[in-house]
């Protein structure tokens, strides 16, 4: 473990899902106070997630975040508080047709994420577990830090004209989907053109457009707000998060991530239910 940590690191990035967030979807009061503490002594935080940035906002603002967001895996950020779109890569629109119409012809629960709000999909008389959370997770957040869910099914989809919207992210939904079905759509989903498969949580699968990852955003994020990637710490728990594990300089896995992530990460901590980032910040930052 290097000595000198903590005067090295000037920025630390954390991803939310699995990392910053307990299973309980919460982040702890101890990681709230010491990532304050950070910024008291003249170092800056912001977020990094797979979730679209409207979906983050809350906790945004609830760790008073000193860049913009990077959401969608990279495909979206944006300045909070500017109300500034800083940089987007949505799908081309013809792939997110074809795509759309791949996981209705094989009865896949998914998601799409727009710039601004969120549409499902699910099977016709099946009431999907993550779209009740995600209900319920809207309806739990201050007036605003909510947003639009539409949630189509069999009668309303032709009604949805996907090409109005740019698509930053596909979410297939494993645990609402069965598992033949799933098996179906994993080949044909290589042969599209312009996007890419990645997983950020274990009951899901991502469709990224191409161009796109939390490592090329924090990049990107690291010229328009001038701070140096060698001065960076980020945290993360899944496959989503070695891109910015590899542009970083430093890097934490989570003690729940499996195997590869943890090799790819500079450090290791503690699972996200064990205070994983303030035992950490605590050890070696403070």
């Amino acid at each position: 473990m290097d000595k000198n940590l903590k005067t090295k690191i000037k920025n630390i990035f954390l991803d939310l899902d699995g990392t910053t967030l307990t299973s309980n979807k919460e982040i702890s009061q101890k990681t709230i106070s010491i990532l304050k503490k950070m910024q008291k002594e003249g170092k800056t935080v912001s977020i990094v997630t797979g979730r679209p940035v409207y979906f983050a906002k809350e906790e945004y603002y609830k760790l008073n975040c000193d860049f913009p967001i990077i959401g969608c895996n990279g495909a979206l950020v944006y300045d909070f508080k500017n109300d500034k779109l800083v940089y987007k890569n949505p799908i081309n629109k013809n792939i997110s047709e074809q795509i759309f119409q791949l996981l209705v012809k094989n009865n896949i629960t998914f998601l799409m994420y727009t710039t601004s709000e969120i549409y499902g999909y699910s099977r016709e008389n099946y009431q999907a577990d993550w779209f009740n959370w995600l209900k319920s997770s809207i309806e739990k957040r201050e007036k605003q830090f909510q947003f639009n869910l539409t949630i189509l099914n069999s009668k309303t989809k032709n009604d949805f004209d996907i090409k109005k919207f740019d698509i930053v992210k596909f979410l297939v939904i494993k645990s609402d989907s069965q598992e033949k079905d799933i098996e179906n759509i994993k080949p044909e989903l290589t042969k599209f053109q312009g996007v890419y498969i990645i997983q950020s949580q274990e009951k899901v699968i991502d469709i990224m457009p191409e161009g796109s990852s939390k490592g090329y955003a924090l990049e990107v994020l690291s010229k328009t707000n001038n701070f140096n990637l060698e001065e960076t710490l980020v945290f993360g728990d899944e496959q989503n998060d070695v891109s910015m594990f590899e542009v970083a300089k430093y890097s934490v896995a989570m003690g729940q991530s499996k195997d590869v992530i943890k090799e790819k990460a500079t450090f290791i901590t503690d699972s996200n239910n064990d205070e994983g980032i303030f035992n950490f910040i605590n050890k070696y930052l403070k």
